[in-house]
């Protein structure tokens, strides 16, 4: 929640603006990807640690799907209009959706969840057939602390609700440089 409230600008979010809870009719899943080889403004590309030269590859990241009868556990927080457009900025492999039925306890106001757009999708499905699809090993280890700094249940439910990586899990430093 810490890097969250950095990464919007607050510097830390009050005991009152989030709270865990759990999306219903739903599963994690890393099956959405990017292709390394586009240039996209104002995003990184990955290198390889040894040489510095462009991975050329799928870098997948973590999702949510529909799972009729299923659930994620995660974060709900409070965000201003300002946060949500930062936040459909850097997430721009993913669709915002509205969830706020689906959530439990009711955090009382709208819900959305970012799942994964439907050609994010596509290239996994590339990338997986191609042999090119990868996760950064570090960006894999960040989202389960994240999941990890709220407690071992919560850690245990981010595992229980999560489909393991099909891929491999790789070593990309970024680099800004096209």
């Amino acid at each position: 929640v810490t890097a969250l409230a950095d990464y919007l600008g607050r510097g830390r979010f009050a005991t009152d603006d989030f709270q865990q809870c759990r999306l219903r009719d739903f599963r994690r899943a890393w099956n959405i990807a990017r292709d390394n080889g586009d240039d996209i403004p104002g995003l990184d590309h990955f290198v390889h640690s040894a040489t510095g030269a462009r991975v050329a590859g799928f870098i997948v990241s973590v999702n949510v799907r529909a799972a009729p009868g299923g659930w994620v556990n995660g974060i709900a927080f409070r965000a201003t209009a300002d946060e949500i457009a930062i936040l459909d900025r850097r997430e721009a492999n993913y669709d915002r959706i509205e969830v706020t039925k689906l959530i439990a306890p009711a955090p009382g106001g709208r819900v959305w969840v970012y799942r994964g757009k439907a050609v994010a999708e596509a290239r996994y499905a590339q990338g997986v057939a191609a042999g090119t699809a990868m996760i950064n090993s570090a960006y894999h280890t960040v989202v389960h602390l994240a999941f990890e700094s709220h407690g071992a249940d919560f850690l245990a439910d981010y595992l229980a609700s999560t489909d393991p990586p099909k891929v491999p899990l790789c070593p990309l430093p970024r680099s800004a440089e096209p």
